[in-house]
């Protein structure tokens, strides 16, 4: 490893010259990169969740449905009447939707009971022409409870056209071509298009396109800030090289070993400026502050690496290890950016050893060191001479702050609202709102409820079980509309028998089975109920986006259903794009705090090996362990969830956490073999102390930018990775002199 890092400043053409041909061969790795923006294998295969939600699809398929809904103020004229028509055929005929299984009006048929007798066919196989069949057709959805109040809303003014997608479907093949058959058929009427892969297509969209905003934004305040810290052009562009290498390395190796960009490791490249500009700015620091002790700028890079080498090898290999602690996440996209976390640190770390001292060593040592009197150092002096002097009150002050981080840290909610993540006025928002007050709602949570005998569906009892089951399920929080087969019996029984319908026999379930089975789709007859009539499927549509709201239905109706369906062997299965979410949650608490644990344990070993001290393996774990409980614990006062993205939140903090407690650590222990304690704490903080200071301002300033953006997920982002800057640079900056101060030692000396 020495002979490598001293090639960097003995050859350092050849190191340079090298450095761009794995950039390039790297960089030919980026467009091999895939988006995977679904859900689907996020979580482990003997998940008992997953295991039922994969159990239905068996039994009904991939059900995830998408939503085009016509406002209206009367959706019963011929204008809105064609659009519904129109619509339906061509969302038919889109790729991933499963054309038999579009419900509309239009595709819908209908069974009415006339003074003449029955009338069988579609409600708009012809168009009414005169006010009085517009009057009986709104009659006929109004009477029709598949329909009022699921494709038509009550009082007519949204009606809408669903449509089931096959499984494997493409979310952003969906997407482009709903948005672009909604823009075709806007007018005076408002078209909304929305559904679960709707939403996360939106969300994942909206996140990636205020990226691409904002960070660019961010990462040249961050090097602005830069060159106000050191003053000078190479103290900017040779970190920004180094960040832009480390970045082009890390993204093309994922492109090259199949590691596709998902919602997590989007976030991945915002990491690698904050980590790997940390690095920089250790090197340069010191580069500058030894810039009088050197003649040519080899001798000065290699005082620099000698200098800087062992701590930055320590930070970036800690951080690796950090980062690899989220493979202790029994979910995907986690597990996933544990690796490519740990490769990016790695990489980041040896070029920060490798191209600043090549091409420093190619610079002229700079005459001038002006910077390290700049305006922070003062600052630094004055708050160690403070904690020194007030330990008992900062002391205090700490024991005050942390059980309230424990408490707060406890009330953190779990998981993503994905409705919450949009402005107000985002169109996606907008149609998951509408569908919410006018309709049932636009989440799904599919209970598949077995009769456990061929045919046992058309059972009178059991239909008596499921039509009970099905009205509890309607007064339970967060549902909006409920439908199933008895939806079906109920209006062909009452439809034929008028004023008379009773609770119907065994026989009577059956033809009325058997003549839904002859009036309807194929696709329409078997959502609900399977071939055998062995199993029969609820839909729950739910108004309700806030996973909790979720998990508490699900567990409500886990501890219910028993009441409801007694005979031995009768079972529900959960299916429907809520479960995954559901299991999600779980599985980030039980995660979140394995991978804190594991990640302090890992750091806490890691330095313990180095430092062959348990003393300095715990002072390293200090200012990351109480920040990482302030950050929670600020998350859980103001209100923000803890789901996937913000669950990289540890790998964020150790990663910074490590970089400001090693280098002050190193600092101090190797002046204080020549400076009391309390004269080491200064020299350190204001020396050491001053490239933290850098690095903490810089990002916090460029960060903070993120606040900006319209989506919370960009938002929270931003604002806490900045907000962690702060407390991991305070902590280090207060915790340190508090505990290591001795003052006895100058007394001992004097006399």
């Amino acid at each position: 490893m020495q002979k490598l890092l001293s090639f960097s400043f003995t050859h350092p053409k050849t190191l340079l010259f090298l450095c761009l041909v794995f950039t390039v061969v790297l960089g030919l790795g980026i467009p091999k990169l895939e988006k995977r923006n679904s859900f689907s294998g996020e979580l482990p295969k003997d998940d008992p969740i997953n295991q039922g939600v994969e159990a239905a699809k068996q039994h009904f398929g991939e059900r995830s449905i998408v939503l085009i809904g016509i406002e209206s103020e009367n959706c019963f004229r011929p204008e809105i009447a064609k659009k519904i028509i129109s619509l339906s055929e061509e969302l038919a005929n889109l790729p991933g939707v499963m054309p038999d299984e579009v419900l509309s009006l239009a595709t819908l048929r209908n069974i009415s009971n006339r003074d003449w007798g029955l009338e069988t066919g579609g409600f708009l196989d012809e168009l009414p022409q005169q006010q009085q069949e517009w009057l009986q057709l709104q009659a006929d959805v109004e009477g029709n409870p598949l329909v009022n109040g699921r494709l038509v809303s009550k009082g007519g003014k949204l009606a809408v056209i669903a449509a089931p997608l096959a499984e494997g479907f493409e979310g952003g093949v969906v997407y482009d071509a709903l948005t672009e058959l909604s823009e075709k058929y806007q007018g005076d009427e408002k078209i909304h298009i929305t559904g679960a892969p709707v939403l996360v297509e939106d969300v994942q969209r909206g996140i990636s396109a205020d990226s691409r905003t904002f960070i660019p934004i961010a990462i040249v305040l961050i090097f602005v800030g830069f060159y106000l810290c050191f003053r000078r052009i190479e103290g900017v562009l040779l970190p920004v090289g180094m960040v832009i290498m480390s970045i082009i390395w890390t993204m093309g190796f994922m492109g090259y070993i199949g590691l596709p960009v998902t919602v997590v490791s989007n976030a991945l490249p915002v990491i690698m400026v904050a980590v790997a500009s940390s690095y920089g700015i250790h090197f340069m620091n010191a580069y500058y502050r030894l810039a009088k002790a050197a003649d040519s700028g080899r001798e000065l890079s290699r005082l620099t690496l000698e200098k800087m080498g062992m701590p930055i090898l320590i930070t970036g290999v800690t951080s690796s290890l950090g980062s690899a602690s989220l493979l202790i996440f029994n979910i995907t996209s986690l597990r996933e950016f544990g690796i490519i976390g740990a490769v990016g640190f790695l990489i980041a770390t040896f070029i920060c050893l490798t191209f600043l001292p090549a091409a420093c060593a190619l610079l002229r040592p700079p005459k001038s060191t002006e910077y390290q009197e700049g305006w922070i150092v003062r600052p630094l002096q004055l708050i160690t001479r403070w904690v020194q002097q007030q330990r008992l009150v900062v002391a205090g002050i700490y024991l005050l702050i942390l059980p309230a981080c424990v408490y707060f840290s406890m009330q953190i909610n779990i998981g993503d609202d994905y409705l919450r993540f949009f402005p107000k006025e985002h169109a996606g928002r907008v149609a998951a709102e509408t569908f919410n007050e006018q309709l049932g709602g636009v989440r799904v949570m599919d209970i598949v409820v077995d009769a456990t005998a061929y045919g046992g569906i058309k059972d009178a009892v059991f239909f008596e079980d499921m039509a009970a089951f099905q009205d509890f399920l309607g007064t339970l929080p967060g549902v909006g509309s409920t439908n199933s087969y008895r939806d079906v019996v109920e209006h062909l029984g009452k439809t034929l028998n008028d004023a008379k319908w009773k609770s119907p026999t065994n026989s009577e379930i059956a033809q009325y089975l058997m003549l839904h089975e002859m009036s309807a789709t194929p696709g329409e007859v078997f959502a609900l109920r399977t071939e055998d009539d062995m199993r029969a499927k609820i839909q729950v549509f739910l108004k309700s986006s806030d996973p909790e709201v979720h998990q508490a239905l699900y567990e409500q109706i886990q501890q219910e259903a028993p009441r409801f369906f007694e005979k031995e062997g009768e079972a529900l299965l959960f299916g429907g794009d809520v479960m995954h979410r559901i299991a999600l949650g779980k599985y980030i608490v039980k995660g979140k705090i394995e991978n804190i644990l594991l990640a302090l344990f890992i750091v806490g070993l890691t330095c313990l090996v180095v430092f062959r001290s348990a003393t300095k393996s715990l002072l390293t774990l200090l200012p990351i362990a109480i920040s990482l409980l302030m950050v929670f614990g600020l998350m859980g006062l103001i209100g923000i969830r803890l789901g996937i993205s913000t669950s990289l939140l540890t790998a964020m903090v150790v990663g910074i956490g490590i970089d400001f407690a090693v280098h002050y650590l190193v600092g101090y222990y190797r002046i204080r073999k020549r400076l009391m304690p309390d004269e080491a704490l200064e020299y350190t903080s204001m020396h050491t102390g001053r490239a933290i200071a850098y690095d903490a301002v810089s990002n916090i300033v460029g960060f903070s930018v993120l606040s900006f953006s319209g989506f919370l997920p960009v938002q929270h982002f931003g604002w806490l990775l900045a907000f962690s800057m702060l407390l991991i640079f305070l902590n280090t900056l207060l915790l340190y002199p508090l505990v290591l101060y001795r003052p006895l030692h100058r007394a001992v000396a004097a006399g």
